[in-house]
């Protein structure tokens, strides 16, 4: 008789023999062992529901010491999460309610400041897979966190930060952009934004994009100030900007007149006409009664470069937005490596933020100044690049060309404008003298 360990345990069970020869023990007994080994290696991977190297979390406490290391050097803490510690605190008091999570007697839950933390992934840009090392989390146990933090930040602070505009709403935003802009009664620049992602299995080319990759697609209208008024998230990549636009719910209710935009009103005391309130678009977008969008370039007159500059100069602020929000959330750079609905779910989050931050923490001035040193010389370069659209109705064409005459008028002209049509000029005759 052979007895191994304890005649209690389980390995003392399978290996306890009886009534066996020598000959029989030497077949039998590795036979024994092998089936032993795969018994405790099997339960080891029942019990193992959480990796060895994840359960070192809860020792090491690795989340929670990185936030206190992060609070103690401000700097360090808007590197990692673009935002200021108070902000941040701002987030979590509003959304915490949402995203906690009761503990288990299995383990601990993620506190709602660590998931707020691992959720400013957006911030840096990082993969699941690095994080996963980084924090002591399973890749899937981040993917869960951040699409839970935000899909809370879209619930409770959009309607804080991107609320639905009224009718007063839309006269403040008029009144900035005339202002700042030079553009009166122009109550948005609108644009879209192409958002890299995994093709869906079965997608086909729906989400492959001109630009050669698979896309969801942003659009969005911005106030003077690069703040986002009205977003539309998760169209197909291959979609054009204009049939995003006439699918979109905005678009569907700017066409039959449902955006609680303000009646007509005059934009100068020497002038009794009135005019409509606008939003203004690149060569992308159909020309309609409240949608103006440059002249096709064979068709310019000094008057209407005149008239593309300005609209140009106050259409330049969506791009400004996009270029701020691409670079305080680097995730918007490289390929999100996530489906449609998920990408959906994070970019939506992203707006919201880009507007908390840029009402809490961003000196508007500087943005102001950036953007009008930079643009002069890009319209410039731009020109070239307006084409045709399509045939536009009569009102829309009229309502273009008394915006063209206003612009071009003693009492709707700015003086750098003029600097600007000489330039133009110039640049024309330049190229004109080049070899072909």
């Amino acid at each position: 008789m052979i007895t191994t360990g304890r005649p209690h345990t389980k390995r003392a069970k399978l290996i306890s023999v009886t009534n066996m020869s020598s000959d029989e023990e030497e077949v039998v007994v590795p036979i024994l062992w092998s089936l032993l080994l795969d018994i405790e290696k099997n339960e080891k991977q029942k019990r193992m529901w959480v990796h060895p190297l994840n359960e070192k979390r809860t020792t090491n406490n690795l989340i929670k010491n990185f936030l206190r290391e992060l609070r103690n050097d401000h700097l360090k803490f808007k590197n990692f999460t673009r935002v200021s510690p108070e902000t941040f605190d701002y987030i979590l008091n509003i959304i915490s309610e949402e995203i906690q999570k009761a503990d288990t007697n299995f383990r601990k839950s993620i506190k709602p400041d660590e998931q707020l933390l691992v959720a400013f992934y957006l911030a840096s840009g990082e993969r699941f897979q690095r994080l996963h090392y980084h924090f002591r989390l399973g890749a899937t146990t981040i993917g869960i966190i951040v699409d839970s933090v935000c899909s809370a930040i879209w619930k409770l602070l959009s309607p804080i930060y991107l609320p639905s505009p009224k009718t007063e709403d839309w006269i403040k935003i008029a009144n900035d952009f005339s202002e700042i802009w030079n553009f009166p009664n122009c109550v948005g620049a609108i644009d879209g934004k192409h958002i890299s992602i995994i093709c869906p299995p079965g997608a086909g080319s729906e989400y492959y994009n001109y630009k050669g990759y698979h896309s969801i697609v942003l659009q969005a209208v911005v106030n003077a100030h690069a703040k986002f008024v009205v977003i539309d998230v998760g169209d197909y990549g291959r979609s054009s900007d204009s049939g995003i636009f006439k699918e979109s719910l905005f678009g569907k209710k700017l066409i039959n007149n449902k955006l609680n935009l303000p009646a007509p009103k005059k934009i100068d005391q020497h002038i009794n006409e009135d005019f409509p309130f606008v939003f203004v678009g690149d060569e992308a977008y159909p020309l309609l009664p409240n949608l103006m969008r440059p002249f096709p370039r064979r068709q310019l007159t000094n008057e209407k470069r005149i008239y593309n500059y300005r609209l140009s100069r106050a259409r330049r602020i969506v791009e400004c937005a996009f270029g701020i929000m691409v670079k305080r959330f680097n995730v918007l750079e490289n390929k999100m490596l996530v489906g449609p609905e998920k990408a959906t779910t994070i970019t939506r989050a992203i707006c919201v933020l880009h507007n908390l931050i840029m009402t809490r923490e961003v000196n508007l001035a500087e943005i102001h100044n950036e953007i009008e040193n930079n643009h002069y010389q890009t319209e410039i370069r731009s020109e070239a690049n307006i084409v045709h659209h399509n045939r536009s109705s009569i009102a829309a064409i009229e309502q273009r060309n008394k915006f063209m005459d206003f612009f071009n008028s003693e009492n709707g002209s700015v003086p750098w404008q003029d600097r600007y049509l000489l330039k133009i000029k110039k640049v024309a005759k330049l190229m004109k003298n080049l070899p072909q």
